[in-house]
């Protein structure tokens, strides 16, 4: 009776230390992020901007005035001479999305993506040290891991990513594993609580990111092989597996159907992600890897780490600490040569490597603490052996501790992993100027060209988006690089390089998207737009070039109609006439006239999107997507400049 509960009271006070392991992290995580951030920032209207981060605050922008309209998707008239935005062209940024939905208030969205971002940080670390709580390993083991949790958030890939604006895929790349580690264990025992809490998480995790599903997949198909062989029961996995699967799509539906049933505007297949290299894993060892992130030096005490744990752990979770090694295996399998498959490589599988050494680093901490343990008890080479892998462990350790360090505290000419303290600086020299332009020299009567850039030229990040809803301007190329033959990006424009562009070719497009004002940061786009008969350099603002037409030919292409009123899912004309009415905007799947008119697609320009007729229109109408009047666009809170 005594030695029981002597052994409840041992798990009791083992079970307490890793929650006090876990909770350090989060302390120690939250201290770093918020001198980075910093905290005070956290409530400013200063924004993230760097790389992706403003192309997400322009989705949820859309998405905040979509759901003014009690929609989900709608007509976005100020890209690519109108796409079907909303949910359908946001697969990462749903939830902050949702967060803004719910705010209701344009001004507060660069908080809500600062807040998101921030606790995201705090949170990441932490779920792996969770995963020792999960298979109740020595606090020693969770020590370790949150050491290693946190050397690579600061520090390689993981870095990058987040700083980068890939927070939903950061976030989840870490909840996956103790996911699938805690599926593993409802596996073992499916009780309805226990199953109702991991379907919940399991659907945050799809809302957040989508590639969630396949992640937590690829962790969770060899912990599930391993305990089938121990004689896990087959009833158990599929009773688990369905209730997921039925509750993921049952919570997510309202998002996931027009997103899978509704045709995407992008014609233009992007890059990113999708190389294939079978020597991926021994690059991204040396830090050197031609991929976004470029790995990590770090890396090689994972491996070293798995290593020792193959040969030297020999606790109660052995088992599942192995699959967790082949699961990373997987993973970086599926990273190296997934992009063969074109399904597979529409999922960007080169970023799963970063997740292949997430898998490791529980692994890893236990296999260097069953090793130092072992040595006192071993001699000859099994000894060397063990002391010479855990002095490198612990060189490179030492080396990433002040890596970490420099990248928190170095000043900004010092290289960094990503970006310099304070992550939040606002917009750059660029935005305020060029904001000012397009309000003080553009006009609403026709088009601004606005030429992307790869290197992001415009502050560093992807900010088409904010400058056209801040200015109330429509762009023509797209929001985000590699999108649709209406967009431009570096020596790239309407379907080709500028140079197979003859200048009546490239009039002839401009002519068609009602362009008037263009905006080129390349040699390439200066120098074709400089050759073109009736156009003037107008202003040069930093990297950018303005340039001006002398005129451009309006929104109709036959019959006659003035644009009143245009926001987000809303086009207005007035004293409408001639049928067809024929507009130089794109036609949508399910865009309607109020009042009602026939509106069909009609091709007068070879290689886009169809474009819109009317027939017999009404003299006043309004194009939306949905039943009803909507909202006007004077009853929005438009961005901010």
């Amino acid at each position: 009776m005594r030695a029981a509960h002597a052994e409840r009271a041992a798990k009791l006070t083992g079970a307490m230390l890793l929650l006090a392991v876990v909770a350090v992290t989060l302390l120690l995580q939250l201290v770093l992020q918020a001198y980075f951030f910093p905290l005070s920032a956290l409530s400013d209207a200063a924004r993230l901007v760097h790389i992706d981060a403003p192309f997400h605050q322009y989705q949820m922008e859309v998405a905040r005035q979509l759901c003014a309209e009690q929609r989900l998707t709608g007509y976005d008239i100020f890209f690519a001479a109108g796409h079907l935005g909303g949910v359908t062209f946001n697969a990462s940024a749903k939830l902050p999305a949702l967060l803004a939905c719910l705010d209701t208030a344009s001004a507060n969205i660069p908080v809500i993506y600062k807040q998101f971002s921030f606790w995201s940080g705090v949170l990441a670390p932490a779920m792996l040290v969770a995963t020792c709580v999960l298979l109740r390993l020595p606090v020693s083991v969770a020590a370790l891991v949150a050491l290693l949790s946190l050397l690579l958030w600061w520090t390689g890939a993981i870095r990058w990513y987040h700083a980068a604006g890939l927070v939903s895929y950061v976030i989840v790349a870490f909840a996956s594993v103790p996911f699938a580690v805690a599926a593993l264990r409802v596996c073992r025992r499916p009780t309805p609580w226990r199953l109702a809490l991991l379907t919940v998480v399991a659907a945050i995790g799809l809302l957040v990111h989508p590639l969630f599903v396949v992640a937590a997949a690829l962790i969770g198909l060899p912990l599930l092989v391993d305990e089938l062989r121990a004689g896990l029961r087959i009833g158990n996995v599929a009773l688990v597996v369905a209730v997921l699967l039925a509750g993921m799509l049952l919570l997510n539906g309202i998002w996931l159907w027009p997103s899978l049933t509704t045709p995407s505007f992008a014609t233009i297949v992007h890059p990113y992600q999708r190389a294939v290299d079978p020597t991926l894993a021994l690059q991204e060892l040396l830090g050197s890897a031609p991929t976004a992130a470029g790995g990590s030096r770090l890396y090689n005490v994972l491996w070293i780490g798995a290593l020792l744990c193959i040969g030297c752990w020999r606790g109660s979770a052995r088992r599942a600490l192995l699959a967790l090694i082949a699961a990373a295996v997987l993973l970086m399998i599926w990273a190296s040569f997934g992009a063969v498959v074109p399904a597979i490589a529409s999922l960007q599988p080169n970023r799963f490597s970063a997740l292949a050494w997430l898998c490791l680093v529980v692994p890893a901490a236990a296999g260097v603490v069953a090793a130092a343990r072992q040595i006192p008890a071993v001699h000859g080479f099994g000894r060397w052996l063990r002391g010479a892998a855990l002095l490198l462990v612990a060189g490179f350790l030492a080396f990433f501790v002040r890596e970490a360090e420099r990248e928190i505290f170095a000043p900004a000419e010092t290289g960094h992993y990503a970006v310099a303290a304070p992550e939040v600086k606002g917009e750059g020299e660029l935005s305020r100027p060029l904001l000012d332009f397009l309000g003080t020299q553009t006009d609403a009567s026709a088009r601004v060209f606005f030429e992307l850039s790869l290197a992001r030229v415009h502050d560093g990040g992807h900010m088409a988006g904010l400058y056209a809803l801040a200015s109330n301007r429509e762009f023509i190329g797209g929001p985000y690089p590699f999108t649709d033959f209406a967009s431009a990006w570096d020596d790239f424009a309407f379907g080709k390089p500028y140079a197979e562009h003859s200048p009546e070719q490239l009039n002839t497009f401009l002519d068609a998207y009602n362009i008037r004002w263009m905006l080129c940061h390349s040699a390439a786009c200066r120098a074709a737009m400089a050759a073109l008969p009736g156009v003037s350099k107008l202003a040069e603002l930093g990297p950018v070039t303005a340039f001006v037409r002398a005129a451009s030919p309006g929104f109709v292409v036959h019959g006659s109609a003035r644009v009143v009123e245009r926001c987000i899912n809303r086009l207005t004309l007035a004293d409408a006439a001639g049928s067809p009415l024929i507009l130089r905007y794109h036609w949508v799947p399910g865009l309607v006239s109020i009042p009602p008119a026939r509106i069909e697609p009609v091709d007068i320009l070879p290689g886009a999107r169809p474009f819109i007729a009317i027939h017999n229109p009404p003299p006043d109408l309004t194009l939306r997507i949905g039943d009803g009047p909507g909202q006007a666009c004077d009853a929005r809170a438009r961005l901010s400049p």
